[in-house]
């Protein structure tokens, strides 16, 4: 019949021999999180202060802009899903959060530091060879 056909019948019969006991399935158990902290007006607020953070610099560890903290600080806009999940692990757990993005930010400038571009030094050899 077709490519999709194809698919679909032999899921079934797959579904077909696991319901009558032929086959076994791998199952494996996955932990799903309660949804976040809602984090309104005054617990962003409350928040930041608690870290001593100033309005940049909450914006700049959650990667938003500072017109968003503001918005939320002020009650225009609340956190979307995804930010009020980061402000739940920022509270209950800034120094793991801490030490992993000092990590990571210290291997990136100890590349930075130790990285030479092989461009450059073709061209400077090249620039030379030419005087």
């Amino acid at each position: 019949m077709g490519r999709m056909f194809d698919l679909l019948k032999e899921g079934l019969e797959e579904a077909i021999d696991y319901h009558k006991g032929i086959v076994k399935l791998r199952t494996r158990e996955v932990f799903l999180p309660d949804a976040p902290k809602k984090y309104q007006s005054g617990s962003v607020k409350t928040l930041r202060t608690k870290l001593g953070f100033t309005q940049q610099e909450l914006a700049a560890w959650l990667n938003v802009s500072l017109n968003t903290v503001q918005a939320w600080e002020q009650g225009a806009r609340n956190p979307s899903q995804s930010s009020l999940r980061l402000l739940e692990v920022l509270d209950k757990d800034f120094l793991s959060v801490e030490k992993i993005l000092k990590t990571k930010s210290q291997r990136q400038q100890s590349k930075r530091h130790t990285y030479s571009s092989p461009i450059s030094q073709k061209t400077s050899v090249a620039a030379k060879a030419k005087h």
